[in-house]
């Protein structure tokens, strides 16, 4: 496993950071040379040329790539899920809230982080082939150099795919920096670079190996290549937010669709790749610091190092206090009480996604004597916690407050490809093929694992399939930084957080379906720590309870009255459609280059 220990990150570097050491260049292609290796010298062997794109893995780990920033902050807040706290700042809520301005302090490093990566790709992908290794006699060096070359391929066009998502229109440069080079480049038509790392991953897809010809880590296999090849050609052919017109859909967008159709079904067709059959288990294995080499679910994963990088856990994941012995977290991403309430009570995913808890430290007054200090606290239903990554999960347990937990971030889920393959198919044919329905069936099926009879059927027109596909994105992948660019392609975002508040707002009202939504939830814990409610699923008024002898029941949690108006507008408080969807470049970025400028308003 590529776990970015200190000791790795600094012998990885030193074979790649010497290429990046510019004069004078623009502040997002700088990096700092440490050492005297030429190009010549790091690409002369298999060994070196591997730790130059380890060096290009290592930037995912930062704080400002896939430990906190970019799979956090950025993806909130949807119809699903939401940063806790109701007032933007200048931050993180800022982002989220849609209030984000070009002084934001989270925008200008993980821009500029992106960058240096694909600066780090281009100088891989064209030393790659001039190497002397490269074209020599020798296979096994020639197939190793050819797999890194299609990493490097693959990882530029992620990373680009990522600045499109964030910010549209964006610089581009295929080629590395030299002193020559004009550092002030202007925005590029997205379409252009989709085009163009479309192109690159086709490529990628014939060098990288599938992973059952490889070692178990966290690079980029064959079916890693078609999955995102898969995902940026349904960006394509979404729709986004342009500088003149608004949200618009890509052109040709059904060639697009076909594109990413026949790249899901490569990885389908290949066997390489199945559903773990217990949802919770994908998210275990992550949690216990495995890559599950027997199912290979989890496609692509960012690999951490504990202690060093990753909030997994931590940021996001169910709260934990100081003191218990799994550890801290503050549970900072949350789940909406109409998203809790939108799962089938049947489906597993939905106590998987989301934990109505906090563990807590210490023993309350009222509970069983000699009960657990690691024992769950009803939360109220304001801060029900995003928690497919939880503290009591730890195997081996990572106690104490150092909110590293090393924890892998997932970028692509073997459940992703599948229903990718099923929207793709859906559009091309004007309604799913019946592979198309067995993908879709693939999916639902495991998360009603042991109730089957139980699952809602699949419609087979169009309209209706990809209806019911929206929703099953929404169930299937919670707090794992898709919803929001899902709906975004779609064109659904603004409609879906107005429905969202809708259902909020007959929950406060206990209006149908949420007439028995209880106004406080009665609650105790069993002698183990686990919860045990009173009055879970029907209405108890709270006079009412007040007057029963409840000296059993002793704990009480806010549930219906904690839906007020000032929560419901709380989420994505600021959004404006055709507006907001996407981020500004932060303000030293756009000053430092007078070819850029901000648009949408910004």
């Amino acid at each position: 496993m590529i776990k970015f220990s200190k000791s790795t990150i600094k012998l990885t570097l030193v074979a790649i950071l010497v290429l990046t050491g510019l004069n004078a260049c623009e502040k997002y292609f700088e990096d700092d040379p440490v050492s005297v290796f030429t190009p010549e010298n790091v690409f002369s062997t298999v060994d070196y040329t591997e730790k130059a794109v380890l060096g290009i893995y290592q930037l995912m780990t930062r704080d400002e790539g896939y430990s906190k920033r970019v799979n956090m902050y950025y993806g909130l807040d949807t119809d699903i899920e939401f940063i806790s706290g109701l007032e933007p700042d200048n931050e993180r809520r800022g982002i989220a809230k849609y209030i984000v301005t070009p002084g934001n302090l989270e925008l200008e490093l993980p821009f500029n982080n992106f960058y240096k990566a694909i600066e780090r790709c281009n100088i891989c992908i064209e030393n790659i082939p001039a190497s002397p290794v490269y074209n020599s006699a020798d296979a096994d060096a020639i197939k190793a150099m050819d797999r890194m070359l299609g990493e490097a391929l693959t990882l530029r066009a992620f990373f680009y795919s990522e600045l499109i998502r964030y910010w549209g229109d964006v610089p581009y440069r295929a080629e590395s920096a030299k002193d020559e080079s004009d550092f002030n480049l202007p925005k590029t038509d997205r379409d252009v670079i989709y085009d163009n790392i479309i192109a690159d991953l086709q490529q990628a897809a014939d060098l990288v190996p599938w992973r059952s010809e490889l070692q178990a880590d966290e690079r980029i296999n064959k079916a890693a290549v078609n999955g995102l090849l898969a995902r940026i050609s349904l960006a394509r052919g979404g729709y986004s937010l342009r500088a003149t017109g608004g949200m618009q859909r890509g052109d040709n967008h059904q060639h697009y669709y076909t594109i990413a159709r026949d790249a899901a079904r490569d990885v389908i067709e290949s066997g390489e790749h199945a559903l773990n059959p217990s949802f919770e288990n994908v998210f275990r294995t992550h949690c216990s610091y495995q890559i599950d080499t027997k199912y290979g679910e989890s496609i692509w994963e960012v690999g951490h190092g504990i202690g060093e990088s990753s909030e997994v856990g931590y940021f996001i994941g169910n709260a934990s206090d100081d003191g218990s012995s799994f550890g801290r977290a503050i549970g900072n991403v949350l789940a909406n009480p109409a998203y809790y309430y939108s799962f089938n009570p049947n489906d597993t995913r939905r106590d998987v996604t989301i934990a109505l808890y906090r563990v807590g430290s210490a023993t309350p007054s009222g509970v069983y004597e000699g009960q657990p200090a690691d024992h769950q606290i009803l939360s109220n239903a304001r801060n029900l916690y995003i928690a497919k990554w939880r503290r009591e999960w730890f195997n081996p347990v990572y106690p104490g407050a150092n909110k590293y937990t090393g924890v892998n971030w997932p970028i692509i889920r073997y459940s992703d490809v599948l229903l990718m393959f099923a929207e793709a198919d859906n559009e091309i044919n004007n309604g799913p093929s019946a592979e198309a329905v067995e993908a879709f069936r693939q999916v639902r099926a495991r998360a009603f694992a042991g109730n089957e009879d139980k699952m809602p059927q699949i419609p087979t027109s169009k309209d209706e399939f990809f209806n019911e596909l929206v929703k099953e994105r929404a169930w299937e992948f919670g707090g794992e930084s898709i919803r929001k660019f899902d709906l975004i392609r779609w064109n659904l975002l603004g409609e879906k957080l107005n429905q969202m508040r809708a259902e909020l707002q007959k929950m406060s009202l206990s209006q149908s379906p949420y007439e028995t939504l209880p106004e406080r939830i009665m609650w105790r814990n069993k002698s183990n720590g686990d919860l045990e409610f009173y009055n879970f699923n029907f209405n108890v008024d709270s006079t009412t309870v007040a007057d029963r002898d409840l000296t059993e029941w002793p704990f009480a949690s806010d549930w219906r009255v904690a839906i007020n108006d000032e929560f419901i507008n709380s989420i994505a408080m600021h959004f404006e459609a055709n507006r907001k969807e996407l981020l500004p470049i932060h303000q030293s970025i756009v000053d430092q280059n007078p070819n850029l400028k901000n648009d949408y308003g910004y």
